[in-house]
């Protein structure tokens, strides 16, 4: 409950940053260049942070249980200097292809608000190296159950973002939105190192350890990272590949997806954020104890737990889609007009809620047992569902077509994992018995 309070108030003042960037930008060009290059470079973040971190967690918690606390904090010091490394070598190579991704990836946009994402793309490269760390860090302060400062540390992004919209006031261009958002990324990633690092120990043998004895089990991490990052790129990339082919729509249909996900991550973050978050370290203690009883009881209870706040919260928000997108947004160059499209189009995106909680939750298990090569098949199965069904039901329903094949989506997703779960548990308890 704590950590959903958090989340709440972290996606509140997130909130206020949407309405107060859709009062200043509306649907325009400037925000389809920056939500494209966002889009792209927070994918990016992601699929490096589903690599190291979600592979980190469980080995780092096995570690802890089995062996020695210094031994795993040693192992936390040496997988985040790797991370740190990988997003940098990133960094570099973003910066080179930016021209030819843009080019590629938005054939509907002109030839001037290409040359615009380009430069917004390569300005929130620091953007992209922070939120990436930010994964390690966070997902290294959840192992040891300190959960407070991860929840609310995210909220320093759009505290920036307001701080220079307000300064600006009606001036503000997307160089201010670009600037906003590298800065708060920053003091994000300033916060959550300095939690990590006060608990460390002080003494010089821990850190000439860290340097000179290298943990094997950090062999194991990147194996297993190898794995993430195949599956979470795969999986991951649906976001871009439905931001890409919303770019061939009319304009605006970028700008409506992302006021679209904005609004379902209301509901998801009081429901599946929080929970995600809290049970995945303790997932990962029973599974580490084969503790398989505790793991299947914890899962369907926390599911259905979740889940009868989350349908009544789904039905409510497709049912009163409208209201809700003009008391969030409608102002300044956000019209009424903006309001319908994007009401049209939540209508279908929230249908995706329960499934995506579910998907979530039975995910958090699988990555606990390191699944790897499950989680890349499914991965596999739903990038290449994404794309078809975009295909098809964009033709006729336009950015609301890409919504609905989200839904479809997350529906098998979840439905698969929950198989998965339910025969793997199954398995290691006839094999005990």
């Amino acid at each position: 409950m704590l950590v959903a309070m958090l989340t709440v108030a972290t996606k509140g003042v997130s909130f206020l940053k949407d309405a107060a960037v859709a009062r200043q930008f509306g649907t325009g060009d400037a925000l389809d260049a920056f939500l494209v290059s966002f889009g792209l470079l927070t994918f990016l973040a992601a699929l490096v942070g589903g690599g190291l971190p979600e592979s980190f967690l469980p080995v780092y918690t096995e570690v802890s249980h089995l062996k020695a606390k210094q031994r795993a904090l040693r192992l936390g010091v040496q997988s985040s200097w790797l991370h740190g490394g990988s997003l940098l070598i990133l960094a570099l190579g973003c910066y080179w292809i930016a021209p030819y991704f843009i080019s590629w990836a938005t054939r509907g946009f002109s030839v001037e608000k290409q040359a615009l994402a380009v430069g917004v793309l390569r300005q929130l490269l620091p953007f992209m190296v922070c939120f990436g760390m930010s994964y390690q860090l966070s997902a290294w302060l959840r192992a040891d159950k300190r959960f407070i400062v991860a929840t609310s540390a995210p909220m320093l992004v759009p505290l920036c973002i307001i701080s220079l919209l307000l300064y600006h006031g009606g001036a503000a261009t997307v160089d201010t939105l670009v600037l906003g958002t590298v800065v708060g990324a920053v003091f994000h990633l300033a916060v959550l190192g300095g939690a990590v690092v006060y608990h460390l120990p002080r003494q010089r043998n821990f850190w000439r350890g860290c340097v000179r004895l290298w943990e094997p089990k950090l062999v194991t991490i990147s194996r297993h990272a190898a794995h993430f990052l195949f599956a979470g790129g795969i999986f991951s990339s649906t976001v871009v590949v439905d931001q890409t082919m919303a770019a061939w729509l009319s304009p605006g249909s970028v700008a409506v997806l992302g006021y679209t996900e904005k609004v379902c991550g209301i509901i998801l973050a009081v429901t599946v954020a929080p929970s995600c978050d809290v049970l995945f370290p303790y997932f990962a203690e029973k599974v580490a104890r084969r503790d398989w009883l505790g793991v299947q009881k914890q899962l369907w209870t926390s599911i259905g737990s979740i889940l009868v706040l989350a349908l009544p919260a789904t039905l409510l928000l497709c049912s009163l889609a409208p209201w809700v997108v003009a008391l969030l947004f409608e102002r300044g160059s956000f019209t009424a007009q903006d309001t319908q499209r994007v009401a049209e189009v939540l209508r279908y995106a929230a249908l995706q809620i329960p499934f995506f909680i579910i998907g979530s939750l039975a995910s958090r298990v699988v990555v606990a047992m390191q699944a790897t090569h499950f989680i890349i098949w499914i991965s596999l199965v739903g990038l290449v569902a994404n794309m078809g069904l975009n295909w098809l039901l964009m033709r006729n329903m336009g950015a609301a077509g890409i919504a609905l094949s989200t839904v479809l989506v997350q529906m098998t997703s979840a439905g698969a994992a929950c198989l998965y779960v339910i025969r793997q548990i199954r398995g290691k308890l006839t094999a005990r018995d």
